[in-house]
């Protein structure tokens, strides 16, 4: 590992091939993530931004502690790790605010993630003081996809262009999120402390339950049970809960706009549930809402030249496949040809002659 690109890093001096060296060196074992958590934290521990760390030495000390934890059959993690902390997937960051620095240690690996479409990392939010919680929002930007676990155990999978708040109450009196975007919960059912997602048009409830929530459209909320029950509901203008409907596995709920609620079964969980496990499922998927779904999944722009695309419809699985791979299937599938320039893949009819 070439130590000076940590420190590039933490200075946000990286070039692109140095954060793919870095996304390299993260997956060739899970020590080097903790390691890399590790050496944050000896950045955020001292208060002089400009503090230089000798980065070899720090692998040195950090094998030494490694060594020693292993020997007794127990691993130790960064205090940052298990407390709790303000995440912001994205640029505009602070050097003043609390938890900077293990900030963007969160950002380097879910940009690494990005990167190498490594969705399975965990960011532990647990907290062993819940006296010390903080709020704090979670979000991701295009080609950006995250497990989360919760400080009760329940485990959340945030999808790409999502923002997940959590209240500095989290886990005390009450366990309620705000969701704008899309996110699959298993949650860790209580019966005192009922779990509840918020979204601009509605609201999901927990009854002990693993369900999908997409809410990227702030006028429309669906909601995919997959185990167990979940009930779905709108807010009224005075911010109380409505009651709607309760949902068993297999069934999806769709709250509109004007308030309409519709109930349907599911025959397809993976349509609903597969991009958690890195698949794009379609299935008789417009090619519009297709290709909406390759911008968010790969950050990329896209021009539909010929409107008779715009009536094709797409069923396919992609399994973690690249995006080069997925597009010349999907061409091939729908009659159509593609190019990619400067990041923006043009579609066309392949059937229409364009000399």
């Amino acid at each position: 590992m070439n130590w000076q690109i940590l420190r590039k890093y933490i200075r946000g001096q990286c070039s692109e091939q140095e954060l793919r060296q870095l996304g390299e060196w993260l997956q060739e074992q899970p020590a080097n993530e903790d390691f890399f958590e590790f050496f944050i934290e000896h950045w955020q521990s001292n208060e002089e931004v400009d503090f230089e760390v000798d980065a070899q030495e720090a692998w040195k000390h950090f094998k030494r502690k490694q060594d020693i934890a292993s020997s007794s059959d127990t691993r130790e993690f960064p205090a940052a790790i298990q407390s709790k902390r303000s995440y912001a997937v994205h640029g505009n960051r602070s050097k003043q605010r609390k938890g900077y620095w293990y900030s963007l240690a969160a950002a380097a690996i879910i940009l690494i993630a990005g990167l190498y479409g490594v969705s399975q990392y965990v960011v532990d939010l647990q907290s062993s003081d819940v006296n010390k919680m903080e709020a704090q929002e979670i979000t991701t930007s295009k080609a950006q996809r995250i497990k989360l676990k919760l400080s009760d155990g329940t485990l959340v999978t945030l999808n790409a262009e999502s923002v997940l708040k959590i209240p500095e109450d989290y886990g005390i009196s009450s366990r309620t999120l705000h969701l704008q975007g899309e996110a699959f919960f298993d949650v860790k059912h209580e019966e005192h402390r009922p779990f509840v997602v918020h979204t601009p048009k509605g609201y999901v409830k927990d009854l002990g339950t693993q369900f999908n929530v997409m809410a990227y459209d702030s006028s429309r909320i669906e909601v995919a049970v997959k185990e167990g029950l979940a009930s779905i509901g709108e807010i009224k203008k005075d911010k109380t809960l409505n009651d709607l409907v309760e949902l068993t596995p297999n069934k999806l709920g769709v709250l509109e706009k004007e308030g309409g609620l519709t109930v349907s079964d599911i025959k397809d969980m993976k349509l609903f549930t597969g991009w958690a496990e890195g698949q794009l499922v379609f299935r008789k998927t417009p090619f519009p809402e297709v290709v909406e779904r390759l911008e968010r999944w790969f950050d990329i722009e896209s021009v539909i030249k010929d409107s008779s695309l715009r009536k094709r419809t797409l069923t396919a699985t992609y399994d973690n496949m690249p995006l080069n791979e997925v597009l010349q299937v999907v061409a091939i599938s729908i009659h159509a040809s593609y190019e990619r320039h400067n990041g923006t893949v043009t579609f066309r009819d392949e059937n229409i002659n364009t000399n």
